[in-house]
């Protein structure tokens, strides 16, 4: 398969053959539906606005994760000055090209409200820029004697050639403004203007791939014209009315503008690659998943997957375990085997309840699908009658691409609520025989919500079933393929409602993992949800939650012939549950010559019950034996035992 890749607008592509073997960029650095251009435009220079940025040092600037490749708004200016009030708490990175038009010696000047840095290359690279000036409180507009730090050391500066430089202001409150000034020879104290700048652009690939991209041009648009059914055109370069790097029939297939050059850096599908970008891929600019797997096209390109093969959704790029499909509706790195999702179930948990309205919580377990009709109680512990239960998980919408309508739809005998995405839309909290109730929600390919379902049973008849479809097609969704939730029988650390107590904690000990629960009290002895699971205890019964230690081996313990102790394995826990030989790893066995100073020790195995010592010295020696589960826990020492060593 024929794979494009561009580091932007105007840039010429790689072709490479195969599938995940490109180059990739983290998501979150890709630029705002915005592309570099490959070759520097004289008069203007770009800034880079970063939004939200307290404080008034240009270090809260620096110091953000999306500084200096992905801000929040990209505006051009034609001289080195900005003195309308934008705003407060924003960071901006200005960066170009000085251009002298004389040779001689230069000097600059910089002034603003709040701090700025001014940075100056002895090259067009940016490798060889140092800070030659700064502002380091705040100063009027075009006030540039307030601080010594304002004035720049002299620059000795070449007629025709290109400086790199970059400007960094950080604004806190109030006014702001930046300005760059110099003087030189023929030119007294001014603002840097048009005529001495050009935007930033660094060239990625070299002029050797000059006869790689016109391959790619010409095949992309020979395929389009055929598809089309348009005539052959063997002129070259291509139609590019408005010289924006987009063939002329390519934009109007697909609702773009000939005439205009800017659309090229349009993203209509939202899917973080420009026009420009999708173009020399080969992605659809309309589609926001053009092949269709699941994961948004600016997503597998960041992540050098191919988003013109759909097989690579299913592969798994490091080897965790998880698909890629699974690590992006995760939220977790494709290329981090230490990052993966959550642990989780298929379908949907049940939590179950005495009391019509979740009055002591019994048990939780994982039922995939809700689809009941009881006549006896649907657990054990419950009664038949007067219960409730609240099943949840998060729903994944399996659509591709674009939005689509699902209907859910509820059948309960009696009382039902149903919450999608925190939202109560189904509401009939009463008695009455089964009934149904639906409710429609758009969601965009790929987005997950969660759902949560409430029920109470008072007598009789007991109904709850939940089915979701999907209205394009008509089709009743699998459970099991469409929902997921939690696993609570797996420790987690995923907090959804970011109210302090993990999800899985949550599901597993009868609270909601999407609301804000932590400060709700489930006992009569006022400890808090949050407390409760801080103390590791169940927020309901206040037992404890923590594993019990296994017990002491304490019975048949014996030292035999010169020093060979030997013991029975405990078979249950401190709390009287049951111990597997399988759950312990290991026993230490504590050993000195005085039983209340057993400062040597020895580990044996899990599978032995015996060890003998050999070369102890004379005299009389004291023993115990501790157990150590898998969890690392430890039981107490046992009764201490004795041998004498003549």
């Amino acid at each position: 398969m024929l794979i494009g890749r561009t580091l932007g607008l105007g840039s010429a592509i790689i072709l490479i053959t195969g599938c995940q073997s490109w180059q990739y960029r983290d998501v979150g650095t890709l630029p705002p539906t915005a592309a570099l251009p490959e070759t520097s435009q004289p008069g203007k220079v770009q800034v880079y606005y970063f939004n939200n940025v307290s404080g008034s040092s240009v270090d809260a600037l620096t110091s953000l994760e999306s500084y200096p490749d992905d801000p929040d708004q990209v505006v051009e200016i034609n001289k080195l000055e900005v003195l309308e009030d934008r705003g407060d708490e924003y960071g901006a990175l200005i960066r170009g090209f000085i251009v002298p038009q004389v040779s001689g010696d230069y000097q600059f000047f910089v002034s603003s409200d709040d701090q700025s840095q001014f940075y100056l290359s002895d090259t067009a690279a940016p490798k060889g820029a140092i800070q030659i000036a700064s502002v380091t409180g705040f100063t009027s507009q075009r006030q540039y004697e307030k601080y010594s730090s304002q004035a720049s050391p002299i620059q000795s500066l070449t007629a025709g050639e290109r400086y790199y430089f970059e400007l960094r202001f950080k604004e806190g409150a109030r006014a702001d403004h930046f300005s760059v000034a110099w003087e030189g020879p023929g030119i007294r104290r001014q603002v840097i203007t048009s005529e001495y700048l050009a935007t930033w652009a660094e060239p990625v690939i070299s002029d050797e791939m000059g006869t790689n991209r016109a391959y790619s041009m010409g095949y992309r648009i020979g395929f389009l014209d055929g598809q089309q059914g348009l005539p052959y055109d063997a002129s070259f370069p291509p139609l590019d009315n408005d010289n924006d790097g987009l063939y002329d029939n390519w934009e109007v297939v697909y609702g773009l503008d000939p005439s205009n050059p800017d659309d090229a850096l349009s993203d209509q599908d939202d899917d973080l690659l420009p026009a420009a970008d999708e173009f020399l891929i080969g992605t659809s600019p309309q589609s926001k998943d053009t092949d269709n797997d699941g994961i948004p096209d600016g997503y597998e390109y960041a992540y050098g997957l191919d988003p013109l093969d759909d097989s690579d959704a299913l592969l798994d790029m490091d080897g965790d375990g998880y698909s890629n499909l699974q690590e992006y509706r995760a939220d977790t790195d494709i290329d981090d085997p230490q990052d993966v999702p959550e642990a989780s179930v298929d379908g949907l948990v049940g939590q179950y309840y005495e009391g019509r309205n979740f009055n002591q919580f019994i048990t939780t377990r994982v039922d995939g699908n809700v689809n009941f009709q009881w006549t006896r109680q649907p657990a054990p512990e419950l009664p038949a009658d007067n219960f409730s239960i609240r099943w949840s998980g998060n729903f994944t919408a399996p659509h591709t691409a674009g939005s689509e309508q699902y209907r859910f739809t509820v059948r309960t005998d009696d009382g039902v609520r149903l919450y999608i995405d925190g939202q109560l839309v189904i509401e009939d909290w009463r008695d009455h025989g089964p009934t149904s109730f639906s409710h429609s929600v758009a969601l965009e390919a790929g987005e997950s919500v969660p759902v949560v379902m409430e029920y109470y049973e008072r007598g009789g008849g007991a109904t709850a079933q939940l089915n979701v479809t999907a209205l394009s097609t008509g089709e009743a969704l699998p459970t099991t393929e469409v929902f997921q939730a939690p696993d609570p029988a797996v420790d987690g650390a995923q907090d959804s409602d970011n109210d302090g107590i993990p999800d899985t904690w949550e599901m597993r000990y009868g609270l909601n993992p999407w609301q804000k629960d932590a400060s709700n009290v489930s006992n009569a002895s006022g400890v808090t949800n949050l407390e409760a699971y801080q103390n590791q205890l169940n927020p309901w019964t206040l037992n404890s939650t923590s594993p019990a230690a296994p017990q002491s081996p304490v019975e048949d313990i014996v030292i035999s012939g010169e020093a060979t102790l030997s013991w029975t394995a405990p078979l249950t826990r401190q709390d009287g549950s049951a111990l597997s030989l399988g759950e312990i790893d290991h026993y230490e066995i504590n050993y000195g010559q005085a039983p209340e100073f057993l400062d040597l020790s020895v580990t044996v195995p899990g599978d032995t019950a015996s060890y003998t010592f050999e070369n102890l010295g004379i005299g009389t020696w004291y023993f115990t034996v501790e157990v150590v589960d898998t969890d690392g826990l430890s039981s107490p020492p046992s009764e201490v035992v004795s041998k004498t060593v003549d």
